[in-house]
């Protein structure tokens, strides 16, 4: 996929004829379409399948990418439509891999863990930087600072340790001002930061479980079984009628939702369902 999306990109610039580059992308894509539609067609439950967003992903690439261009060498319509899809083609292509890169989840996980306390933190971020960018907008000369949203994108720009330099304060009280804000705001950029690597450190010592998890809940989404199969698969075999699975019970489950696991790794999944 990275070196189709390259050649793709070589061959729009060597290639600014229509004619040529749409046949090659086509030949490019061919392959991707055929797998998608292969998946679709042996999947057990086609409704689920677009619930994934990875084929949600595979399915966007192809009609940004190549729709465009045909209709475009079809029909004598505005080309800057097909080459605002070509300009995200490549950003499509890449997000392809996230299938294969299961890691990516831990990354999720850690940001919705941290979530709660985000909102109240940039919140207060946007109150430093408001405060700060009207004290400044009042003590300098309008040449300096024209409007309100010069002095906010100014807050905000050294408030990120940016500093472009496009505009900066001329008073002494302005750059007063600003030097509190670089303080601050280094000071205070370092919580969110830290809450978010604690979340991250969390998960991935945990990262075992999440991604058996995560791979558990794909096969019996893929494999298209509904809480009624669980449920009437559960009573199978729970032979002595307890209501409960034990860890020999449970191993004969995966077979019959056509899940492959050795017997480690599901008793490490059955130890996160069994609390106690």
């Amino acid at each position: 996929a990275i070196l189709a999306c390259v050649c793709m990109s070589m061959v729009d610039v060597l290639f600014p004829s229509e004619a040529l580059p749409t046949l090659v992308v086509l030949g490019m894509e061919a392959p991707f379409v055929l797998e998608l539609v292969s998946r679709f067609l042996v999947c057990p439950n086609r409704e689920v399948f677009w619930l994934d967003p990875y084929n949600l992903i595979d399915l966007l690439a192809v009609s940004m990418n190549a729709v465009p261009r045909v209709v475009v060498a079809l029909a004598d319509i505005d080309k800057e439509v097909a080459y605002a899809c070509r300009i995200f083609s490549p950003f499509l292509f890449l997000l392809r891999f996230l299938r294969r890169f299961e890691h990516f989840q831990l990354l999720a996980s850690a940001f919705a863990a941290a979530a709660q306390a985000l909102p109240v933190l940039l919140y207060t971020c946007f109150l430093i930087a408001l405060v700060h960018a009207g004290a400044i907008y009042l003590v300098e000369p309008r040449d300096v600072f024209p409007s309100m949203r010069d002095a906010m994108w100014f807050a905000i720009v050294t408030m990120s340790t940016v500093g472009y330099g496009d505009i900066s304060p001329v008073t002494d009280i302005g750059r007063a001002l600003t030097m509190n804000l670089i303080v601050l705001a280094s000071l205070y950029t370092a919580i969110p930061i830290g809450i978010v690597g604690n979340a991250f450190s969390k998960v991935w010592e945990d990262r075992d479980r999440l991604l058996l998890m995560q791979q558990l809940r794909q096969r019996i989404s893929r494999g298209g079984y509904t809480p009624r199969d669980l449920a009437d698969m559960f009573r199978t075999l729970d032979e002595d009628g307890n209501g409960q699975l034990s860890f020999e019970e449970f191993r004969e489950l995966l077979p019959m939702m056509h899940i492959t696991m050795t017997d480690t790794v599901a008793f490490r999944v059955f130890e996160t369902f069994d609390d106690d």
